[in-house]
């Protein structure tokens, strides 16, 4: 049975045999090649996504710029490879800042986020006279006037404003409204602009700012944005007694992490619709910039922060099978890759679709869980805390009159994160190599060594077909750091 019929995945990932290929080459040797687990990135890829955002943005705002955010992957190839293509960037942190510079990037082209940016990293913002820094309370503003007014600078600064709008695949990752840490709300709002207005030398309030969530799956709450924004927006500029320069509307534009045919391994116990976008998400920015074009200012330039949506689907992690158990009936496939390795898996029980590298020309007839190689129980690709609480909640509501099936299946879907079995062929085995796909994003930065767990090596695949090492895997010594290494020194 060949590929297609079982998969429906995008046009870079294909089979050579019976096994995976990215962008052409053999996944399976190159993982045999470089071991496992092994991130790989494909340089084609990334190159189209960037292209067709800034393409989409322009498309619908002449005057709108895409700064990548960066805590999604700031790897220095990737970075640099997006200011190559005419992006600019977006940061968190002094360390994310001092790679962006190190990339290549001007002052101009950068944006500083954050909701507590130390003293030390706005000295540096303010002395690099970078684009925006991005102000998350009044409280920060007004130590961001101390710190302009000491050296003798004017930070210019774009103040982040609560919108009130949900969006986001969940809870975790919806930053719209004031029971998330971001932003300010109406009244902090009011006190900001009276310390903008007071300190008119130190400070240039220069945009607005807000962001709704991530993997935002509804155009709508997009294009409330763009509403709320140019409400607010007039606002800010009439107590300020001058038009805003520019409007920064955020990322959170989605990417499909589901990658079947319709009716093909669709899964019996889980909702897969917080992890299915409803269409790409260039096309989602693209409408949501020629919303703006026709709602805010004209004059003033619009700023997208995507971040997910650029590196998501550029990278996959492989991992072999190290070992196979039966809990009754139901096989057990043990992963040498874990939580350790992308975090989400387990922090928001994200979900990542799996395919058999090695058996491409198998359907997905077999039903398994999966897990991961750390000593700990939450460490695998189902949701062990919410099948928990499912189960003893079931028990309590069974015999409550008025609880339907139809709410009983509501509330499991609101409780249980993830499938309870992955779909992979039935004759998967220890040894086989085992593709995590859509894995480009939040999790090189995110990696670490529990259980004494080498970080993982990644590469990428250039666009001339060319192998780049984009990490090396952690070295045994690096397991301990210079004064660990010191200390065993002296015992000796």
């Amino acid at each position: 049975m060949s590929l297609h019929s079982q998969h429906a995945l995008p046009p870079f990932l294909t089979a050579d045999g019976a096994n995976l290929a990215l962008d052409g080459q053999n996944l399976v040797q190159l993982a045999e090649q470089h071991g496992t687990p092994l991130f790989v990135f494909s340089g084609r890829r990334l190159v189209h996504n960037a292209r067709t955002m800034l393409a989409a943005a322009k498309a619908g705002h002449a005057r709108a710029r895409i700064f990548f955010a960066s805590k999604a992957c700031s790897n220095l190839h990737v970075i640099k490879l997006f200011r190559e293509q005419g992006l600019n960037i977006e940061v968190n942190s002094g360390g994310e800042l001092w790679k962006a510079v190190s990339a290549g990037y001007g002052p101009e082209e950068i944006v500083f986020n954050g909701v507590a940016k130390s003293v030390a990293e706005i000295e540096q913002a303010v002395s690099l006279g970078i684009q925006a820094i991005n102000v998350d309370s009044a409280f920060e503003l007004a130590r961001i006037a101390d710190v302009a007014t000491r050296l003798g600078k004017t930070a210019r600064v774009s103040l982040r404003v609560v919108p009130g709008i949900g969006g986001g695949a969940t809870a975790g990752i919806q930053t719209g409204s004031e029971k998330s840490k971001f932003g300010m709300g109406q009244a902090e709002l009011r006190e900001a602009l009276e310390t903008a207005r007071a300190h008119p030398n130190a400070i240039d309030v220069a945009g607005m700012h807000l962001h709704i969530g991530s993997q935002v799956l509804d155009l709508p709450d997009f294009l409330d944005s763009v509403s709320f924004t140019a409400k607010k927006a007039q606002e800010i500029a009439t107590s300020l007694r001058r038009p805003l320069r520019h409007l920064n509307l955020g990322g959170g534009y989605p990417i499909n992490y589901v990658h079947r045919r319709a009716g093909a391994n669709a899964g019996r116990d889980f909702d897969y619709t917080a992890y299915s976008a409803g269409e790409p998400a260039a096309d989602m920015l693209g409408k949501v910039a020629a919303a703006a074009s026709r709602t805010l200012d004209p004059q003033a330039e619009i700023f997208f922060e995507p971040g997910r949506a650029m590196v998501a689907d550029c990278g996959l992690l492989l991992s072999r099978v190290e070992n196979m158990k039966r809990r009754g009936s139901m096989p057990w496939l043990y992963l040498d890759a874990g939580y350790n390795l992308l975090i989400d898996a387990a922090a928001v029980r994200w979900y990542y679709q799996m395919v058999n590298a090695s058996r491409m020309d198998a359907a997905g007839d077999g039903e398994f869980r999966v897990v991961g190689p750390l000593c700990d129980s939450s460490d695998c690709f189902f949701d062990v805390e919410g099948e928990y609480l499912w189960a003893d909640l079931q028990a309590k509501l069974g015999g409550v009159a008025g609880v339907t099936p139809e709410l009983m299946a509501e509330i499991k879907g609101k409780i249980v994160r993830l499938p309870g079995t992955r779909s992979l062929p039935a004759a998967s085995q220890p040894g086989d190599l085992i593709a995590l796909l859509d894995t480009g994003a939040y999790s090189l930065e995110e990696m670490f060594q529990y259980c004494g767990r080498q970080r993982a090596k990644a590469v990428m695949i250039g666009e001339d077909d060319r192998l780049i090492t984009l990490r090396d895997r952690d070295r045994p010594e690096d397991l301990v750091d210079a004064a660990e290494r010191m200390g065993m020194a002296a015992a000796e």
